[in-house]
């Protein structure tokens, strides 16, 4: 599962420090033209998905203690965000954030 499945989640966990519930989005892709803006509509699709996942509470099918509190997804990707990408990621954040969730982004290490 990654980017690539919009309609999927392809992980959760909750955060035993403070028990926030992540999400995880796997990113394999490349931010090289012309795949980017390809790219950027699969993240969008995807990030879209995991905000509906919360809002229309099937994320109490895996945890049905979830009481509303902010979720945190984390983007899990193999290539270094361009400006383009970072931008995108900047309005992404602002839309999360207003459906009280955080967005992370980090790059594997190689």
């Amino acid at each position: 599962m990654s980017v690539l499945e919009t309609d999927l989640i392809d992980y959760i966990y909750l955060d035993d420090e403070n028990e926030t519930p992540v999400l995880v989005v796997t990113d394999p892709l490349t931010w090289r033209p012309p795949e980017d803006e390809r790219h950027l509509d699969m993240l969008r699709d995807k990030l879209n998905a995991q905000i509906a996942f919360i809002e229309t509470g099937q994320i109490k099918a895996v945890w049905p203690q979830f009481d509303g509190r902010p979720v945190r997804v984390e983007v899990v990707a193999r290539c270094p965000l361009t400006g383009m990408a970072t931008h995108f990621y900047d309005i992404a954040r602002q839309v999360m954030t207003r459906a009280n969730m955080d967005l992370r982004f980090q790059l594997l290490d190689a």
